[in-house]
């Protein structure tokens, strides 16, 4: 009896391990992001929302204009494979972001060098795709 006790603990601890890791692979996406031929403003958000619905990915530019995304309220680093429409979302403490013109988008008080279109997946033109491999994705914005 207790062999059989001993085998089912054993199986129990097996299934909640194997259970535990049940989320979704993701894959590594970084690049850059360009404004009319210059890096984007430190901590400007680019924000890769999917085409076919599922979770966002999301990452802050640093100083040089590189981004990593991060998936999740628990910010796995990576990005689940698919199609997705990329905005930007400028850092409102920023002072690329606190001179300039009205951005025409609630919420936003000035959207500094990014156009309008980009300032939401809804009117964003730029459709990128995440693959299941490393990801370098360069977003360019003229």
């Amino acid at each position: 009896m207790s062999s059989r006790l001993s085998c089912l603990a054993l199986a129990s601890l097996w299934i909640v391990a194997v259970g535990c890791d049940s989320k979704p692979k993701l894959y590594p996406v970084s690049g850059s992001v360009t404004i009319k031929g210059s890096a984007a403003p430190d901590k400007t958000r680019v924000n890769f929302e999917p085409v076919d619905g599922g979770e966002s990915a999301a990452g802050m530019v640093d100083a040089s204009g590189n981004y990593t995304l991060y998936t999740g309220n628990e910010g796995r680093e990576g990005a689940l494979p698919g199609s997705y429409k990329v905005f930007l979302a400028p850092d409102a403490s920023s002072e690329d972001y606190m001179s300039g013109p009205p951005s025409g988008v609630p919420g936003v008080p000035s959207a500094g060098p990014i156009p309008k279109d980009y300032l939401a997946g809804s009117t964003s033109p730029l459709t990128v795709e995440v693959k299941e491999t490393d990801n370098s994705i360069d977003i360019t914005i003229e």
